[in-house]
């Protein structure tokens, strides 16, 4: 996926713990508020918990989480060493995972390239601000 010449970007490695989701929440936190992204903050925190939670559960260390934000547009992107691609099921009242995907106004897995291991995967979504004028 191509990214905007002058986007931001901000990117971590990730231990393949459970605790890693509330770090990553936390890092996205930061960087949302430092780029005055703060009202996606909900949706992109809970898409990237429940993408983490899926890389540590499913998928390969070690895992990649990477933010870009240009204009008023926030694309996450989370790769692991996995080649198994994500299978979304619909979430029920009483599931605790399945809804992050649901928060994000598009969302693709793509095979892991540029560096990355040839056996991974990239799962990519994207929010955006959106203002009345």
């Amino acid at each position: 996926m191509k990214t905007p010449q002058n986007a931001l970007e901000a990117y971590w490695d990730l231990p393949a713990d459970p605790e890693a989701v509330g770090k990553a929440r936390g890092l996205v936190r930061e960087a949302l508020a430092a780029w005055d992204m703060s009202s996606v903050e909900e949706n992109v925190t809970m898409v990237v918990s429940e993408l983490v939670s899926n890389a540590i559960l499913h998928g390969k260390a070690p895992i990649t989480l990477a933010l870009y934000q240009y204009r008023r547009v926030v694309r996450g992107e989370v790769t692991d060493h996995s080649a198994v691609w994500p299978n979304p099921v619909p979430a029920g009242p009483e599931e605790e995972h399945g809804r992050g995907l649901v928060n994000a106004d598009r969302w693709g897995v793509v095979p892991a390239s540029e560096g990355k291991p040839a056996d991974g995967k990239t799962v990519w979504f994207v929010c955006a601000e959106w203002r009345s004028r």
